[in-house]
């Protein structure tokens, strides 16, 4: 039988360079219609979702609550850092509604928090002794705020604090925070750093929005037709901020992630390596070619099939898939490491049948001729039988749930077909016009390692193979896969930097678990029960925005109101350099008398603040005149450019009116109530859930009482579970379907296992590498271990039909088909390993597991393979 395939195959080699102008002309108008079709029709597709199936249960329970709360979905946050409560509050205010001016881009913004509604009410979310504890503070400083708002200068400032340290103090005033904060204000005066003096922690920390990190969500408007859909609104957030002076120099901090920044700088990163690895590899692949043909005339026909059959492989995506995600993104390079191994095998063979030809050619046109037919007759079978394996072992992923892979194994499997065509008709046509005249010479390495693999050598050679299997199936156990999709993404990108930030807090995690009911009474119920559990800090729903006790606080806010009665103060007023100076000099005397008197945390303080502002009156000194006002009108600014935002605050929080579920803002029943009636129940960790065991602990513990919760956590752990089923159902239909296939090929169950030997033990290998390099499985490199079975049969079917004629007196790595296998192995390792310098940690964790992989598979190939010939004898299956 295979005597008659590689005689049709010789015969169709003969037509090809009989009509290679033909053949090289239609190849290349094909080659330009299809790399025109894929640059216009092949899309990305940058959401993380769509790598699994929407059909599973855990999905459609989250695309049916994404349904009810549609604010949810395409999140972008910005985190605002200020030094202090105030400038974060401040900041996070004003970009956002520089934000709101841009509705085109930012057609929804919301900052939690944040808005008339929180600053009107927002005592009444305190509780009523903290109310109480924070009405009495006020009402002792009262006289303090009230004459320093009639005269926001330094002296005002310095005589209320020396009149609150006198032992018959007129102001009751809590000195402790005062000090603490004037000694890092004259601290970071003398050493010219940036610093505001935080008005909210001196007059109580207590109260309702004292932060220093605040939040702004935006739903932005995304451009699908870019290659980063986010792009455009993300660098306005920047532009805006920059515009607005948000920055460090201002005590600003300004970062973006959520959802949609995630998938952004994803993409970039996975695109970034997808191109430079394309490259890298397409370089390697190159020079590697050169070394294993040593012809430019083959590698140039081999180059060109190359590029062919790649441009052919991505009209097949655009045709039949129409999209790449961040996983089939990397089909180009998994493509130029495996496609080029048919023209390395045809063209080895080449040279060596035009060795053989000897002086027996009449004509050098006859001679190449003859010497593809023999190369094509040889090879070709074998080719084509490596086609299906290693498309099999693509395929494998298809019937599975996992989106992402199923489209990379249907394009990269699709792909070894392109490529078996394009070597068995552009690449013999390419060699019959170009006639290169290479006769092949002692392969490169014949015999260096003919010494640990001859006669003597092969029962020892099955013996450490044996030994080596037995160790690295120890570490099977051990084997485990990271369900992180963080993991996966570049870790030095802002918004993953960001997101891991956000980890390390119940407060702020964005690890939450959701769930919805259809009445608030059910909703309620449930949050009750969940917030008992002992991993939950906390369970919310939207009756938690109606305050307790709200005529108790009003009455408190009523009263308080009464007493405060302060004026926003008229900053334009400001004291001459010698009466700044003079209070100074006089706070630091009077600062002096109180720590001879006091004891206890405010003598610390006041002891701190004495230390910090020596200092700095002995720098001040140092200084020239125009200087010392320049230092002066900033201390100004530190200390009282605070002061306007927060009497507003007071001021505010004085109009206190009853709140119902009647009356909340939209913009927060949107989020708590969904389009169908639903109430939002939101489940918030306790502490850091950077880590799976943790976040798998606190699922199962909300799931106790809540079965049917969804949310970031559930997604991330599901995806998973589905993940590794998909991996273990491919890696058993990629086994099977390639047993099978050999076994009818071959006709032989010894050769079919003489085949699958080395694949086990090179699986075994890098199982075993995964546990010791601790590179566990994940989303992105768990096709490694179907892809290996595929692409590694491959060099084990050329072996095995080559020794199955081979004279064992012989050395066999002084072979073509040898050479041909060490040569396709490391332009298929040049392929994979460029991956692995991706900054995308997904991507690169594949290029290392198939770089690993694919050395395993050469080493075991190469020594193992003939060392079942010698013990096992030929096997003749094959007579007719």
């Amino acid at each position: 039988m295979s005597q008659k395939l590689a005689e049709l195959l010789g015969a169709w080699v003969a037509l090809m360079a009989r009509r290679a102008g033909w053949v090289i002309a239609i190849g290349l108008v094909i080659t330009v219609a299809g790399a025109w079709y894929s640059a216009t029709h092949l899309a990305m597709d940058t959401d993380n979702s769509d790598l699994i199936s929407s059909e599973v249960p855990w999905r459609q329970t989250y695309l049916a609550y994404q349904d009810a709360f549609p604010v949810y979905t395409d999140n972008l946050v910005v985190v605002v850092d200020g030094k202090t409560p105030g400038l974060a509050g401040a900041a996070a205010d004003r970009l956002a509604q520089a934000l709101r001016q841009q509705p085109k881009l930012f057609p929804a913004v919301y900052e939690p928090g944040g808005g008339d509604f929180f600053a009107n009410n927002g005592f009444l979310y305190l509780s009523p002794e903290r109310l109480d504890s924070l009405a009495d503070r006020l009402t002792r400083i009262q006289p303090f705020l009230g004459r320093l708002s009639a005269d926001p200068t330094l002296p005002t400032f310095f005589n209320l604090l020396n009149e609150a340290m006198a032992p018959d103090a007129p102001v009751d005033l809590d000195l402790t925070p005062v000090f603490s904060e004037l000694a890092r204000t004259f601290q970071a005066s003398r050493e010219q750093r940036f610093n505001r003096l935080s008005w909210q922690q001196l007059i109580g920390g207590d109260q309702p929005g004292v932060s220093d990190r605040r939040f702004i969500i935006i739903q932005p408007k995304l451009n699908y037709s870019a290659l980063l859909p986010a792009n455009q609104a993300m660098d306005a957030v920047r532009d805006t901020a920059e515009r607005l002076n948000l920055d460090a120099a201002h005590g600003i901090r300004i970062r973006q992630t959520g959802e949609v920044a995630l998938s952004d700088e994803e993409m970039a990163s996975v695109s970034h390596g997808a191109a430079w690895g394309a490259t890298a590899a397409f370089i390697v692949v190159g020079i590697i070619l050169y070394l294993g043909l040593r012809s430019w005339a083959l590698m140039g026909a081999s180059l060109a099939s190359l590029v062919a059959g790649l441009i052919g492989t991505a009209t097949f995506a655009a045709l039949v898939v129409g999209r790449l995600n961040l996983i089939s993104v990397a089909f180009a390079v998994l493509y130029i490491g495996l496609g080029i191994d048919y023209a390395i095998h045809v063209g080895l063979r080449y040279r060596e049948a035009l060795a053989e030809l000897g002086d027996t050619v009449s004509d050098r046109a006859s001679g190449v001729v003859r010497a593809l037919r023999t190369a094509i007759s040889d090879v070709g079978l074998s080719l084509t039988l490596c086609a299906l394996t290693t498309a099999a072992g693509f395929f494998s992923f298809i019937p599975t749930s996992y989106s992402g892979v199923a489209e990379l194994g249907l394009i990269s499997g699709a792909g070894m077909f392109v490529s078996l065509v394009v070597s068995l008709t552009f690449l013999p046509a390419a060699l019959a016009l170009l006639k290169p005249w290479a006769p092949a010479g002692r392969g490169p390495g014949g015999g260096v390692l003919a010494p640990f693999i001859g006669h003597r050598s092969q029962r020892w050679i099955l013996v450490t193979a044996g030994l080596i299997a037995l160790v690295c199936a120890c570490a099977l156990p051990f084997m485990r896969f990271d369900p992180s999709t963080l993991d996966l993404k570049n870790p030095d990108s802002e918004s993953v930097k960001t997101y891991r930030d956000l980890l390390k807090t119940s407060e702020h995690s964005p690890l939450t678990l959701v769930t919805t009911r259809n009445t608030l009474d059910q909703a309620q119920g449930l949050a009750n029960r969940v917030a008992d559990q002992p991993l939950v800090s906390g369970a919310m729903t939207v009756a938690d925005f109606v305050p307790e006790h709200q005529e108790a606080k009003l009455a408190t806010i009523g009263d308080l109101a009464l007493t405060l009665a302060i004026m926003r103060p008229d900053m334009s007023q400001a004291a001459d350099a010698g009466a700044r100076r003079q209070a100074i000099d006089t706070f630091a005397q009077t600062l002096a008398d109180y720590r001879d008197r006091t004891q206890g945390s405010d003598s610390q303080a006041a002891a701190r603040l004495a230390r910090a502002l020596s200092g700095w009156q002995d720098w001040f000194a140092e200084q020239n005149a125009s200087r010392q006002r320049q230092i002066l009108d900033g201390l100004h600014d530190r200390i009282l450019s605070g002061l306007p935002r927060q009497i507003d605050g007071l001021a505010s929080a004085m109009n206190a009116s009853r709140i119902t579920l009647d009356n909340l803002p939209d913009t927060l029943t949107s989020r708590w109530i969904g389009r169908n009636g639903s109430y939002r129940i939101e489940v918030s960790p306790k502490g850091d859930l950077d880590d799976e065991s943790a976040i798998r602990r606190f699922v199962n513990n909300v799931r106790e009482v809540a079965p049917n919760i969804t949310g970031a956590p559930v997604l991330e752990l599901s995806a998973g579970h589905t993940v590794s089923q998909a991996f273990v159902q491919a890696f058993l239909y990629a086994g099977v379907f390639i047993t099978l296939f050999l076994l009818v090929l071959l006709r032989s169950v010894v050769d079919t296992l003489r085949v699958l030997t080395p694949l086990v033990l090179s699986g075994l290998i890098l199982v075993a590498a995964t546990v010791w390099l601790g590179i566990p499985f994940n989303f992105a490199n768990v096709i490694a271990l179907p892809l290996l079975l595929g692409v590694g049969v491959d060099s084990g079917v050329h072996v095995v039909h080559r020794l199955r004629g081979h004279d064992q007196r012989q050395p066999f790595l002084a072979t073509s088909t040898a050479r041909a296998v060490v040569w396709s192995s490391l332009t298929t390792m040049a392929g994979f390993g460029s991956l692995a310098f991706s900054r995308h940690a997904g991507t690169a964790s594949m290029g290392e597991l198939l770089t690993i992989g694919m050395l395993a598979v050469l080493v075991t190939t190469l020594i193992v393979v003939p060392a079942l010939f010698r013990i096992v004898p030929k096997t003749h299956v094959d007579r007719d």
